[in-house]
C-alpha cells in the first residue's frame, strides 16, 4: 500500500541525518572522507554479496531493464561521492545546518522532472509547493553565520554540491518510473550504488595522491584508524538496513502508485527537519530567524507537494 512507501521514505530521511553528522565530524578526527566512502562502499558490497547466497534473494528481470536500473544507481552512487566531498568541505568553514538544508533542497528537481518528462501531472498545490521550496532555498542561501571561518566560500561550495545532488537524485529516482525496473531486488540496487561510490572514490584517491607511496601509506593508516571504522559501522549499520528494508522497496511502492516524484521530497523533507533540530540541540549551532522562516517554508512546500 502507499502508506508503506510513505513511512519508508520518512524513516530513510531521518536516518540520513547520520550522513550529515559524519560528513561534518569525520574531518575533525582526521578521517579522510574519500577513504571513508571507499571502505564503506566495499563493506556494503561485501555484505550484499553474502546475503545474495541466502535462499530467495535472487530476482529475475529482463537484462535490458536490469542494466538500466543498475546503471542508473551506479551513476547515482558515483555522483553521491562527489556531493559528499563537497558537502564535507563546505561544512568545515560554514554552518552545518544551513549547508545541509541548501544541498538537500535539490529535492525539488526530481519533482519537476517527474512532472515534465514522466507525466506525473501538475496542480496548483504542486506549483505552490515548488515555489515555497525555492523560496526556502534562497533564504537558506542568504542566512548569515557570524561563526563562519571561510567567508562566503562555503556558500559557493554548497550550491555546487546542490547541483551535483540534483542530478544524483534524478538518477536515483529514474528506475522507479518503470515497472520492469521496480522488479530489481534491493540487494542489487544497493550493490550498484555502492559500486558507483567505490569507483568514484578510487578515481579521486588516485588523482589526489601525488606519489604512489602516499596512497599505500594512507591505505595502511586508514586500516588502523579506529575512528574510520567507527564511522563505517555507524553509516553501514543504518544504511544497509534502511536500503534493504525501506529505501528501494519504499521507492518501488511509491512508483507503483504513481507517487515516484514524492520519494525524495518526503525523504529529504524529514531529513532537513531532523538535521536542523540536531544542529540546534546537539551541535549547538545558533539558529537565525531567517533559517526558521526558511524551515517553515520548506515544510509548507513539502505539505503542498504531498497533497498535490
Amino acid at each position: 500500500t502507499p502508506s508503506f512507501g510513505i513511512i519508508s521514505m520518512v524513516i530513510v530521511g531521518i536516518s540520513w541525518c547520520l550522513v550529515g553528522l559524519v560528513a561534518g565530524d569525520a574531518p575533525k578526527k582526521n578521517v579522510d572522507m574519500a577513504f571513508l566512502q571507499l571502505w564503506s562502499a566495499i563493506v556494503s558490497i561485501a555484505v550484499s554479496i553474502l546475503i545474495l547466497f541466502l535462499p530467495g534473494a535472487d530476482t529475475v528481470v529482463p537484462l535490458k531493464w536490469f542494466a538500466l536500473a543498475l546503471g542508473s544507481y551506479f551513476l547515482s552512487g558515483f555522483l553521491n561521492f562527489f556531493m559528499l566531498q563537497l558537502m564535507s568541505k563546505a561544512m568545515q568553514s560554514g554552518p552545518n545546518g544551513i549547508i545541509w538544508s541548501i544541498i538537500q533542497s535539490a529535492l525539488v528537481f526530481p519533482f519537476i522532472v517527474g512532472m515534465v518528462f514522466f507525466n506525473t501531472g501538475s496542480s496548483a498545490h504542486k506549483i505552490t509547493g515548488i515555489i515555497l521550496l525555492l523560496a526556502a532555498l534562497v533564504l537558506f542561501g542568504i542566512a548569515k553565520d557570524n561563526s563562519s571561518k571561510g567567508g562566503n566560500a562555503w556558500r559557493y561550495i554548497a550550491f555546487l554540491a546542490l547541483l551535483v545532488c540534483a542530478v544524483q537524485q534524478n538518477l536515483a529516482t529514474f528506475p522507479a518510473y518503470f515497472p520492469e525496473c521496480r522488479k530489481v531486488g534491493s540487494l542489487y540496487c544497493t550493490m550498484a550504488t555502492a559500486a558507483g561510490t567505490m569507483a568514484a572514490s578510487l578515481i579521486f584517491i588516485v588523482y589526489s595522491c601525488k606519489k604512489q607511496s602516499d596512497k599505500k601509506e594512507q591505505l595502511k593508516n586508514n586500516l588502523r584508524d579506529w575512528n574510520l571504522w567507527k564511522y563505517i559501522v555507524i553509516l553501514q549499520g543504518f544504511g544497509l538496513l534502511t536500503s534493504y528494508l525501506f529505501l528501494y522497496p519504499g521507492m518501488f511502492v511509491m512508483g507503483r502508485y504513481g507517487m515516484g516524484m514524492l520519494c525524495y521530497p518526503m525523504m529529504v523533507g524529514s531529513c532537513i527537519v531532523s538535521f536542523t533540530l540536531t544542529s540546534m540541540f546537539f551541535l549547538k549551532e545558533k539558529v537565525k530567524i531567517v533559517q526558521i522562516i526558511a524551515l517553515i517554508l520548506c515544510i509548507s512546500g513539502l505539505v503542498f507537494l504531498a497533497i498535490g
